[in-house]
């Protein structure tokens, strides 16, 4: 299935690992397209002319985070996969979808029995997970790559870290805690920030507290954000740095190794560079706890319904949602929209617990707070998360900045926030689906296929936005509802 990287010329590996360490670190296809549109492709790669206009079918690729640690093979034991993820490349669709699978997804195993989806890993490599998707999705995988979790940590050193917009406040000390209760250490407070290296390992692994559903959606969102930083000049001016990290620690199938089967991905890669990234969900899923063991249960039906989003694609809202980070800069028409007079029932007027949050947000920054003065029925303000903070801009400069969080009352990993940050154009706010005037502030709205992930104004140089939360649980209208109460601290 897989091919012996260091068999590649040193140009071959230079110019498929830097492109190929992209689509694991920044989100497959759209990132690794950045290298092979036509006015880049020959500065960048020299001597392989650009490839004719894409004419095949879609590909799907099948990207896998491996476990592997040192000693592992000597000691006989097999190896683990903790993350597999399947990103669509299709020609003929507005969006490039991402399928997370969960690890603890309960399914039957050709010729393993029932059994937990990453186990397939275990028992049979790449070739046995691709048939157990197969047989639980329906979907065929055309393409595969491997990478070590030491390499994803390297790989986003190399690309000069990348910007996360982080929930809530992720803690973990084993200090003083038995062996069997110790879980992997972690120290992330909540806002918008840099994450590097292994602090970003810590956070996209992190499954605790909450459960798979959320560690995919941060997943997906890290990589959806790295998508929206990492351009050709990054991938150029750090070359040798990715080349190395890729060849020491990615590994594809062999088809790829081909010149012509190459520059055709390319091409594939490169029409699809420009369109949205939707995450696709499991509908209707469970996490219930089966002989001891914690498992996540869908019915056939869900899993076809995944499957079907993943293949054809969803409903997208937004005026602009063809337009993405790495394709266009073109900023949507802005609409006029009347402002609400009333809250949705599903939320309340709660201006002094805003107001208090306010306080501890404000704490040793330089920066106008905006806080709600609504709150969604049942949420909390989480005190703890809350905070001011200063963070550095990619210029080097130092700007002020602060998260609000609450917690929703219905699931344990259900954060939304409010963020400011003292910077006019950070990378999460490019491309806004569209944009809507209300009340006497244009507001721009970044849609997730038929969800409303951010709405964000700016106001004298600095950046305000309200974030949904993980699973997009906030419904559109209480995300706007939420923006219009933002006022700002006296």
């Amino acid at each position: 299935m897989f091919d012996d990287q260091e068999s590649q010329s040193p140009k071959r590996r230079f110019i498929y690992g830097s492109l190929l360490l992209v689509v694991v670190a920044a989100l497959v296809s759209s990132v690794m397209a950045f290298a092979a549109r036509d006015s880049v492709l020959p500065q960048a790669i020299a001597g392989i002319a650009p490839t004719p206009k894409y004419e095949g079918g879609p590909q799907t690729v099948l990207l896998i985070g491996a476990d592997t640690r040192k000693g592992d093979k000597k000691l006989g034991v097999k190896a683990r996969s903790d993350t597999m993820m399947l990103v669509r490349l299709d020609p003929d669709n507005n969006v490039t979808t991402v399928l997370s699978i969960p690890r603890d997804l309960r399914v039957k195993i050709p010729g393993h029995g029932t059994d937990k989806f990453n186990a397939s890993y275990s028992y049979g490599g790449t070739k046995l997970v691709m048939e157990t998707i197969k047989d639980t999705f329906g979907i065929e995988v055309q393409r595969v790559a491997e990478v070590d979790f030491h390499g994803f940590a390297q790989a986003v050193d190399a690309v000069d870290c990348v910007y996360v917009d982080v929930d809530r406040k992720y803690f973990n000390n084993n200090v003083g805690k038995v062996y069997a209760d110790q879980f992997a250490a972690i120290n992330i407070k909540a806002g918008y920030q840099k994450l590097c290296g292994y602090r970003a390992l810590d956070y996209v692994r992190f499954r605790h507290y909450d459960d798979d559903m959320y560690r995919e959606a941060r997943q997906q969102g890290f990589l959806r954000q790295a998508k929206q930083q990492v351009g050709v000049g990054n991938l150029l001016t750090n070359a040798s740095k990715l080349s190395k990290v890729v060849n020491r620690n990615i590994r594809t199938d062999r088809w790829l190794t081909s010149g012509a089967n190459f520059q055709k991905f390319l091409r594939l890669a490169a029409e699809s560079s420009g369109k949205p990234v939707f995450q696709v969900a499991i509908p209707n899923s469970t996490t219930p706890t089966i002989g001891g063991a914690s498992y996540v249960v869908a019915s056939n039906a869900s899993m076809k319904k995944a499957a079907d989003v993943f293949l054809e694609g969803p409903r997208q809202k937004g005026a602009n949602h063809k337009a993405d980070a790495a394709g266009s800069d073109e900023k949507p028409p802005v609409k006029r929209a009347k402002r609400s007079g009333n809250l949705p029932a599903s939320m309340s007027y709660a201006k002094d617990a805003g107001k208090k949050q306010a306080f501890f947000a404000s704490v040793g920054i330089n920066l106008p707070v905006f806080y709600p003065t609504a709150l969604v029925n049942g949420a909390s303000y989480v005190d703890t998360s809350t905070r001011g903070y200063r963070m550095t801009k990619p210029d080097g400069k130092r700007v002020s900045a602060y998260r609000i969080v609450a917690k929703m009352n219905s699931a344990s990993g259900e954060y939304y926030g409010v963020q400011g940050v003292n910077w006019d154009d950070p990378p999460i706010l490019k491309n806004p689906s569209e944009s809507r005037k209300i009340g006497g502030r244009t507001y721009d709205l970044y849609y997730e296929g038929n969800k409303l992930a951010l709405v964000a104004f700016h106001r004298d140089g600095a950046s305000y936005w309200v974030a949904n939360t993980l699973l997009r649980k906030l419904k559109e209208r209480e995300m706007l509802a939420l923006a219009q109460s933002l006022r700002v601290q006296g």
